[in-house]
């Protein structure tokens, strides 16, 4: 290739000004980038969000290109980033501790009788999460076509029609099939229910009318969810996650959480909950009223379970209890301080209403707890129930001692009212994620443990080796005792894991079993029809009833 003769020597000049960038198209290009980050980005347009200082920096980039604009926005930049480092580290619990310790609110001690109603056998949720999307997956594979289009959303447990379910969304499978599905959506959702794994329905109409949902995370450019709510106007505060809820009608929703910051920029407080339905994308706002006890949610619809997300009530917990001294303490002494217990699960009390359950243990403790919290999934309202015993983490290892010859694994416990006595109850799972077996293992002595094959039976196990245990929920059991005395009507035996049961009536309370083992009474096998016997047990509302002391006293006289 032949190179230029230039002469040694000789200067060449270079217009700098050509290549810059003229006024007027860099505004253009800084109006596109605005329309740009807003559209794709949604930053959050509020001051206490420190994401509008990266949006900023990005639009203002083309105007650094016009000389008379230069250095006031090298000053700017430089502001911008010597506030994103100051700022996070004055709002830090180095000078607020005490700020982020009373986010969560007032923690109440109260009782756990209260707070969590005894245990109904049809309401115990045996159907973890993911059996639940195992078993929607296998309900949507019986419509081929449909499968190939859509794939499953996260499966969310809630109360519908006093029922637990896991409610199951169809989201579309990707850009293309949302573009080819624009006007129709997805056809529906699935419910699994939470306690009967036969209990399957693929909802695809409403009161004769079919679902079409439209607005999900999975759609895009306007039909995009958030999106949607962004253009719509909430542009002000932030969206929390979106949870897929039905309406007591079966109407499709996704609920979202709005929230700012309560200590300065940090520290996330839900402010209320939108609610835009799958379908139409109508749009709802209702708000939590501050009260001098915490917040207020009347206002809020009675079919939505969850408001307040777990990412922000679990940290507040722990804030709670780290800095129950101050900042300072967390490094040097570490006196009284208290965090959560790896894991939480959500329980339902008998009102229908829910709540984020989680241990709490001494820092630095393994295995024990000091107690446990039931935070309130709509406005926060936290109690605190002390009692000391096993972590979740050790009850499962204990359950799944209890039957190491099956190698099952146990799921991460739900916390139970049983008899007025904190219980956790698990599943035991074999290698494929199928239920084998049920355990409930105490919370204050996890050596307490009942298995069996079937809900009942584990209960049953349970219940009688807590009766004949010399613990502290025996001595709690003792205090709520009922005598009876009467003549049986029936009695017959029932051989179940290896251990004889006996069931019987009584004349004085008819329409009553009483359940008992052998164990309980050498005169237990000896007794027949006719004998006038008194019995021991806890009053509740089953139909069966579990004694935990037996006497016949026709053959004892």
């Amino acid at each position: 290739m032949n190179q230029p003769n230039i002469p040694k020597g000789t200067k060449i000049n270079v217009d700098i000004n050509a290549f810059r960038m003229k006024p007027w198209l860099a505004a253009i290009c800084s109006l596109l980038l605005v329309a740009y980050v807003l559209y794709f980005h949604l930053p959050v347009l509020n001051l206490k969000f420190l994401s509008w200082i990266p949006a900023l920096a990005i639009v203002l980039l083309p105007l650094w290109g016009i000389s008379k604009l230069r250095k006031g926005l090298t000053f700017f930049y430089a502001v911008m980033l010597v506030l994103l480092i100051i700022l996070p580290l004055i709002f830090s619990p180095l000078f607020v501790s005490s700020k982020y310790r009373d986010l969560i609110g007032k923690v109440q001690e109260s009782d756990f009788s209260r707070m969590v109603s005894p245990i109904d056998m049809s309401r115990v949720p045996i159907i973890d999460q993911y059996f639940a999307a195992s078993l929607a997956e296998k309900k949507l594979g019986e419509d081929f076509a449909l499968g190939s289009r859509v794939v499953l959303g996260t499966p969310t447990i809630q109360m519908v029609d006093s029922k637990l379910y896991w409610v199951v969304p169809l989201l579309h499978s990707g850009f293309f099939k949302w573009l080819v599905n624009t006007d129709q959506g997805t056809p529906g959702y699935i419910m699994v229910s939470a306690t009967n794994s036969q209990d399957i329905r693929f909802i695809r109409e409403v009161n004769g009318k079919a679902l079409n949902i439209k607005y999900q995370s999975n759609s895009f450019f306007n039909q995009d969810l958030k999106r949607h709510m962004y253009l719509a106007g909430i542009t002000g505060v932030a969206m929390a996650g979106d949870t897929f809820e039905i309406d007591d009608n079966g109407e499709p929703y996704w609920t979202i959480t709005l929230y700012s910051k309560k200590i300065g920029i940090r520290g996330n407080e839900a402010l209320g909950l939108v609610t835009v339905h799958a379908c139409t994308g109508d749009i709802d706002y209702y708000p939590l009223i501050k009260t001098e006890k915490g917040f207020s949610d009347e206002l809020i619809p009675d079919w939505v379970d969850r408001v307040q997300p777990s990412y922000f009530v679990i940290p507040q917990l722990n804030w709670w209890g780290k800095y129950v001294r101050g900042f300072w303490n967390t490094l040097f002494g570490k006196r009284d301080m208290l965090s959560t217990t790896a894991g939480y699960n959500v329980i339902y009390s008998d009102d229908g209403r829910s709540y984020f359950y989680t241990g709490m243990s001494s820092v630095g403790a393994d295995e024990g707890t000091v107690g446990f919290v039931l935070t309130n999934t709509r406005n926060k309202n936290t109690s605190l129930y002390l009692i000391s015993g096993a972590t979740e983490h050790a009850a499962m290892r204990s359950a799944e001692g209890k039957v190491q010859q099956f190698k099952y694994y146990a799921t991460f416990p739900i916390l139970a009212n049983l008899d007025n006595v904190p219980t956790y109850f698990m599943t035991l799972k074999d290698a494929a994620g199928l239920v084998k077996m049920y355990c409930f293992v105490s919370v204050s002595d996890f050596s307490l443990v009942g298995v069996g094959e079937t809900v009942k039976s584990a209960r049953e196990s349970y219940q009688m080796n807590l009766a004949t245990s010399g613990s502290a929920d025996n001595a709690l059991i003792q205090d709520s005792m009922s005598l009876l005395e009467g003549n049986i009507v029936r009695i017959a035996t029932d051989v179940k894991d290896g251990r004889s049961y006996y069931h019987f009536s009584l004349d004085s309370r008819p329409g009553y079993i009483f359940v008992a083992t052998s164990n309980l009474s050498s005169y237990l096998p000896l007794t027949g029809s006719g004998d006038k016997v008194r019995v021991q047990f806890i009053e509740t509302e089953a139909k069966e009833i579990n004694i935990n002391k037996f006497n016949n006293l026709s053959l004892s006289n």
